[in-house]
């Protein structure tokens, strides 16, 4: 049995729910759902690319990067 009476709504803070709320939101920002879409798509690709310039391109596991260091004993 309930301890809140009948006529009182529970709030519904499921990761589902939240998600539904935001969807909501972004078409009712942007006045339909191929323009919400087109917005999610830009902001993704945004972090995509800033994701992609922020990650070191060097020394990962114990072998450097292509083209980061010249071959030993090619020149010398």
């Amino acid at each position: 049995m309930s301890a809140q009476p009948a006529d009182q709504r529970v709030e519904d803070a499921s990761l589902d729910a939240e998600i539904t709320g935001m969807i909501a939101e972004l078409i009712e920002e942007h006045g339909s759902e191929q323009a919400a879409l087109r917005a999610l798509a830009h902001d993704f690709l945004v972090l995509l690319a800033d994701a992609d310039r922020s990650v070191s391109r060097g020394f990962l596991r114990g072998v450097f990067s292509q083209g980061a260091r010249p071959v030993s004993g090619e020149d010398d």
